[in-house]
């Protein structure tokens, strides 16, 4: 606790406070003797018209705030302020801006409804009852569209989320961009950062600059390098917002990764914006008095003090309100008091409690926090409703990720009691000393994301000695696929790097946060050469929507778990059965899992608790080669499974009463009026006899396009 939080503000109104007549600006500055506010007509002083509107002394009221209230219509002027503390004045952005100017050197007042895109009113989140439904897809906005064959015109913007119809090298057959994602099935995007960061030069953006962003720069502010526009503050918030509107008309969420542990200045002198403003205040300290280096980053931040818990608060209760967003994974979660973490659960079940929260659980170094923070160890301490990577199951899966050489199960090195615990998302007494997370809503089951190997790459690394990363080799894609398997019939949140289910690769660059743009990204052709691959992970995704007992955010289905042991089971295979005790009667009831990472066809037989009876013929809906909701064929109790493959069956009986769709597809052409010709034509996919919505109004807008009237 610091003795500054005493002065600390419960008010909702620090910042810029907009209206058409005035705006009211309030900054906490307890330690400064004064503070100006310094107002521009642009957001640098290379932008034509560029000056100084005038600069104004601020008064202090109690607990710390300075604040002025200007008169007029401020909307899309630009200011900072200048905070002197200790005889030493510095000019600083404010850390509350909503928005900012070119490279985020001056704040931007914003009257924030002009931003909405046509329709923003009805925008909704998907619906995620329980943190376990979700499936979600990492990626980096640069990654997902950079590409020449990704058939997106909005390269490496917000803006190529909004795209339909896109296909590769459009070739009308293969799509990609958010169809893509729509016939995928996954049910939330998670964005690497998208705040303001430090690393890209916004007004040199003609060169290929490449960073994943985890240097936070303006926490409130979209990065402006991923805008058609940075020197104008609204256009980032108005494209921000069209992507999130795009992604929820296709039925997926879009996750955001927040990096509160650290920023990019923090100790530098430099654009140092939180020191600017309360020096000392914001960073936690070591022994010496120096910043502490918990995150690896050069500082940490200091959530156990009540102004900077406060700020987290502030921060995400306002992305989550003003863009809708589905859910938050937190960079290093393990600097972050627990009290902190669960603190932001309560504000955001306010707004709504099926905002998803996961992180790593981890720190980079030995943090000073005088707390508990959430660290693996301490989830136990943490609300269930907040997930945590599992390092278990990615490193029982794959090997160990700090070796590149070491193998894992799905390369044949065993493994198979490691694996039995994270397939119950470490919850259960199956997990012995591992055993972390309370229950499998607070498990987060991967085994790639954009830190480390590609998962390809790894197999690669580990199986070939690095040779030919980009090359297709049948048993790795077996791996692959068997991977796949896992994740997706285990316990807990199921996660992926993006192009993942299509073998992607970085040609063994193992740490690309700077590496260039055609390192980075996704190369859709992929799609095509990997067909089987995707089409193995949809299949799965299939399966995993349609079985509620994998999604159980509980233990009530991890009770239910029996694997098959001694002969029934050979090494190099992990096998269960499990029976359906949320929904009998209306899903399937038993089914069996097996995996195999033996070089060769292995026999086993399915198992279950004494007190149950098993059932004697079973339906095939995963194999080795193939996925999905429908028969493959019928097998009894003893199977043989195929080498390196997923099995996935059914109990006959309720299989044959179960009927489960796959969703409906309506196909809707956009006709221009003015000439009668189709503008585009695209392929809406759901749940069948729900309601659908699609407009091509903003997409014509940003074309430059004179629209009169849409009707249909």
């Amino acid at each position: 606790m610091s003795a500054l939080d005493s002065y600390a503000y419960s008010g909702n109104d620090l910042g810029a406070t907009y209206s058409k007549t005035s705006t009211t600006f309030k900054v906490w500055a307890p330690t400064a003797s004064q503070v100006k506010i310094k107002r521009y007509t642009t957001g640098s002083d290379s932008e034509a018209g560029a000056a100084v509107i005038e600069t104004k002394d601020m008064t202090k009221g109690s607990q710390g705030v300075w604040s002025i209230t200007i008169s007029g219509d401020l909307n899309g002027t630009y200011y900072t302020y200048l905070v002197t503390c200790n005889g030493t004045t510095k000019e600083t952005v404010d850390i509350y801006a909503r928005t900012t100017g070119v490279n985020g050197m001056r704040g931007m007042v914003l009257d924030l409804d002009s931003t909405d895109p046509v329709g923003w009113e009805n925008d909704q989140r998907v619906s995620c009852p329980n943190q376990t439904d979700a499936i979600i897809w990492e990626v980096h906005v640069r990654d997902f569209s950079a590409s020449g064959d990704s058939g997106m015109k909005n390269k490496g913007k917000y803006l190529a989320f909004t795209e339909t119809g896109t296909t590769v090298n459009g070739d009308g057959q293969h799509p990609t961009g958010i169809d893509y994602l729509a016939d995928l099935g996954v049910t939330h995007v998670h964005l690497l950062p998208v705040y303001d960061y430090s690393s890209v030069d916004e007004t040199k953006l003609s060169t290929d600059q490449f960073n994943w962003g985890y240097d936070p720069m303006n926490y409130n502010t979209p990065e402006g390098s991923y805008s058609t526009d940075p020197y104008h503050g609204e256009v980032r918030v108005n494209e921000f917002k069209q992507m999130v509107q795009a992604l929820h008309k296709k039925g997926i969420g879009v996750v955001m990764d927040v990096v509160y542990n650290h920023t990019s200045n923090g100790g530098s002198g430099k654009n140092d914006w939180f020191d600017f403003t309360v020096p000392g205040y914001y960073y936690r300290q070591d022994a010496k008095g120096g910043y502490n280096n918990g995150s690896g980053c050069g500082n940490e931040t200091a959530s156990d003090r009540a102004m900077y818990q406060k700020y987290m608060i502030d921060s995400l209760t306002y992305w989550a309100t003003e863009y809708h967003l589905d859910g938050f994974r937190f960079d290093l979660m393990g600097i972050h008091d627990v009290d902190t973490m669960n603190a932001i659960r309560a504000a955001l079940d306010k707004i709504n409690p099926e905002i998803l929260i996961y992180g790593e659980p981890w720190t980079a170094a030995a943090t000073t926090c005088p707390k508990s923070t959430a660290v693996q160890g301490n989830m136990k301490l943490v609300s269930a409703e907040i997930a945590a990577f599992n390092d278990k199951s990615r490193d029982a899966i794959k090997g160990s990720c700090f070796n590149a050489s070491d193998p894992g199960f799905i390369q044949g090195a065993g493994f198979e009691e490691a694996l039995k615990g994270s397939i119950q998302a470490n919850s259960t007494d199956m997990s012995g000393y591992n055993q972390w997370s309370k229950q499998p809503s607070q498990t987060v089951t991967y085994t790639s994301a954009h830190d480390n190997y590609t998962l390809y790459d790894k197999l690669v690394k580990s199986c070939k000695g690095g040779s030919g990363y980009g090359n297709r080799y049948d048993d790795l894609v077996a791996m692959n696929k068997l991977a796949g398997g896992i994740i997706l019939t285990s316990q807990g949140m199921s996660f992926f790097q993006a192009g993942e289910e299509f073998a992607r690769t970085k040609y063994g660059d193992e740490n690309s946060y700077k590496s260039p743009t055609a390192t980075n990204q996704l190369v859709w052709s992929n799609t095509k050469t990997y067909a089987d691959l995707y089409a193995y992970y949809k299949g799965l995704i299939q399966i995993r929507k349609a079985y509620s007992p994998f999604r159980d955010p509980t233990n009530t289905s991890n009770g239910t778990i029996y694997f098959s042991w001694g002969t029934n089971c050979p090494a190099g295979v992990v096998a269960f059965t499990m029976y359906n005790t949320i929904n009998p009667g209306t899903e399937w009831d038993y089914v069996g899992v097996i995996h195999n990472s033996s070089y060769t066809s292995q026999t086993v037989k399915l198992m279950t608790y004494d007190t149950k009876t098993l059932p004697s013929q079973w339906v095939i809906i995963a194999d080795g080669s193939t996925a999905g909701i429908t028969s493959l064929g019928t097998t009894g109790s003893t199977v043989t499974v195929p080498a390196r493959s997923t099995m996935v069956l059914v109990d006959k009986t309720s299989f044959d009463k179960t009927v489960i769709s796959a969703g409906g597809k309506v196909t809707v052409n956009h006709v221009l009026k003015a000439n009668s010709s189709t503008y585009k034509t695209e392929t809406l996919q759901g749940k069948e006899g729900t309601a659908y919505s699609t407009s091509p109004l903003n997409e014509l807008l940003n074309q430059g396009y004179k629209v009169s009237s849409v009707s249909g």
